[in-house]
């Protein structure tokens, strides 16, 4: 047997050595391989541990991010003008017209206004005292013609028909709840100051506004009138003057233009300018007014509890002309004697204007005579 050849037979002290050594060494080995597996297997766990995270945020921000951009905030700037019409809703005045409107609200319940028709109308009718007539004209209300014309259309001076407009502006104002008639009004100096035609107002003196339009329709009050339109006019009568002109305009009256409330002219001494067209048409507005038609057609009364006494400066009512209901004589040098005059017969309403007569008789006469002819035509 050769040195290096193994022995045939194991003895038991071989034996021994293998399982003392070999036994744990085997464990060892089995150990290392076991860490080997477990370590090399940790790398292709994580993948499985961090990639699920990344793609449930992926899937978070592709959701977010569309959902900056999103339009649901953007419906608020729409939504924003609907409170705009809000602001519109109280211009109904417009009224205001308003106005303006200009927004010009009805005052009453009188019909629009039809131009009146010259088509037929006569320029003479060769009646007593017509040659003293300056300008004139006489309108059938029913069938809008002019039965008769002179100068219609001409301006001139109106000296107290003026107060035609002041009384239709207090109507005016009380129809819109700005003063009832009720409403008490002090005398001031600068209404004391009025001369002409008055009641004698006192600055010490309180009058309720009826009792003052009482004295302006049939007194045909100066120092009245200029209260009136100091009041209405917020303490200023020019104001109210201003008014008077915007409102003649509105009506039509394209050849009338006020300088004061009252007719005397104003303190450049320009005298208030009308048409007899004009009037007309301002007469036929205050038919609207019972009130005022009303004071119109009173021959007598009295101001101031009874101490003062009011006479009708219309003589076609105060001498009780058949029919003659109104509305307005007017006298100064410059504008002569001259009348705006209303009258109701058997149904039929005729409106006339008439200007400068040398004399309140002539002017009376001629009235007379033209409402008679005016009944006759058909």
């Amino acid at each position: 047997m050769s040195k290096y050849s193994l022995p045939q037979t194991t003895s038991p002290l071989m034996m021994r050595h293998v399982i003392v050594w070999g036994l744990p060494f085997l464990g060892w080995v089995v150990l290392i391989v076991a860490w080997l597996m477990l370590s090399s297997s940790e790398p292709e766990e994580k993948p499985t541990t961090t990639a699920p995270q990344t793609e449930e945020v992926a899937p978070q921000q592709a959701q977010t991010q569309p959902q900056v951009p999103t339009p649901q905030p953007l419906p608020q700037p729409v939504q924003q003008p609907q409170p705009l019409p809000a602001p519109t809703q109280p211009a109904q005045p417009m009224n205001v017209p308003a106005p303006t409107q200009t927004v010009t609200m009805p005052l009453d319940n009188a019909p629009s206004f039809v131009p009146y028709n010259f088509k037929t109308a006569v320029a003479q009718v060769g009646l007593p005292k017509e040659a003293s007539c300056n300008t004139g004209i006489l309108v059938d209300m029913a069938t809008r013609k002019v039965l008769w014309a002179k100068g219609a259309e001409r301006a001139v001076p109106i000296a107290s028909m003026t107060k035609m407009m002041t009384l239709l502006l207090a109507e005016e104002a009380i129809a819109q709840g700005r003063v009832t008639r009720e409403t008490r009004i002090p005398v001031t100096v600068n209404a004391y100051k009025i001369g002409g035609s008055q009641v004698w107002l006192d600055p010490k003196e309180v009058f309720p506004l009826s009792e003052l339009l009482k004295a302006v329709a049939i007194k045909s009050a100066n120092d009245a009138a200029y209260l009136v339109s100091e009041y209405l006019g917020d303490g200023d009568a020019s104001t109210f003057v201003a008014r008077m002109n915007v409102r003649a305009r509105e009506l039509g009256m394209s050849h009338t233009s006020f300088y004061d409330a009252h007719g005397l002219g104003d303190s450049q001494k320009r005298n208030n300018l009308a048409s007899a067209y004009d009037m007309v048409i301002l007469a036929e507005r205050l038919l609207a007014y019972p009130e005022v038609m009303k004071l119109a057609a009173t021959r007598m009364d009295t101001f101031r509890n009874g101490k003062t006494e009011l006479r009708n400066h219309n003589n076609l009512v105060f001498h009780r002309v058949p029919g003659v209901d109104g509305l307005k004589t007017g006298y100064t040098e410059a504008s002569g004697f001259c009348v705006t005059f209303t009258c109701l017969r058997a149904g039929r309403r005729l409106i006339g204007c008439v200007t400068g007569f040398k004399t309140a008789k002539d002017r009376d006469a001629f009235c007379r005579a033209l409402l008679d002819w005016g009944y006759s035509q058909n």
